[in-house]
């Protein structure tokens, strides 16, 4: 679709672009059980390095605590687990110093608490990281939503063009969510639905590659925020 959020680029950017074409150092996400907890609206911004202060970047595994999110039980596959999975290594590839996670654990979050945060953080993007479901098991795209028009919706696109260009599965378009974490978050943001957890080969591949499937979500996730910063 061509479309390009409205905000500056940086040098940094152009390192992230070597990292997603020479592609990762190990086939696997990251063990997210080393990572700190989440950052607190009340107490600045926790990164993904363990530092505190702004960020460019705020990430925002779905779902967490009691919201399992979609569940695929053939596979043993929950949402929230694979969110938290493809987050931190998303933060990874563009750099843990610039990038802030809504949670780093299995912790339970309100909507519009998630955008508090990457207000705290003073991030330059938002992103809420998900993964769809539906009662027919051969669907499967990649969809992403805005909150408010004006500030979201250039991005989402530009989220949109690289899961589609990334994952190797149509593309659903862009979407209205008025969800509380969009209207929240000051700046431009986006919810991504990256791909059907409900779906027989989607669920079959995640569970069987070592992790290859969800660190090309993660790649598409980053290549994102690249292009629309």
């Amino acid at each position: 679709m061509g479309r390009r959020c409205p905000r500056a680029r940086h040098v940094w950017l152009g390192l992230v672009a070597l990292v997603l074409l020479l592609g990762p150092a190990t086939a696997g996400v990251v063990d997210t059980a080393a990572k700190p907890p989440g950052p607190s609206t009340g107490a600045g911004c926790l990164r993904a390095d363990g530092t505190t202060g702004s960020a460019e970047v705020v990430l925002d595994p779905g779902h967490g605590g009691g919201d399992t999110g979609a569940v695929n039980a053939t596979y043993a596959l929950v949402e929230k687990e694979l969110t938290l999975q493809v987050a931190a290594r998303a933060a990874e590839l563009l750099g843990t110093s610039r990038v802030a996670l809504t949670r780093y654990d299995d912790r339970a979050l309100g909507n519009s608490e998630r955008g508090e945060i990457a207000n705290a953080c003073g991030a330059a993007v938002f992103v809420s990281i998900h993964f769809n479901a539906a009662s027919d098991p051969s669907v499967d795209y990649t969809k992403t939503f805005w909150g408010k028009r004006r500030k979201d919706e250039a991005f989402s696109g530009v989220m949109h063009d690289a899961l589609v260009g990334q994952l190797g599965i149509a593309g659903g378009g862009v979407g209205q969510f008025a969800t509380g974490s969009l209207l929240q978050a000051e700046m431009p943001s986006t919810l991504a639905e990256t791909v059907f957890l409900s779906s027989d080969a989607e669920a079959q591949r995640i569970a069987t590659d070592d992790g290859a499937r969800l660190e090309q979500i993660a790649q598409a996730i980053a290549r994102g925020v690249a292009d629309g910063l």
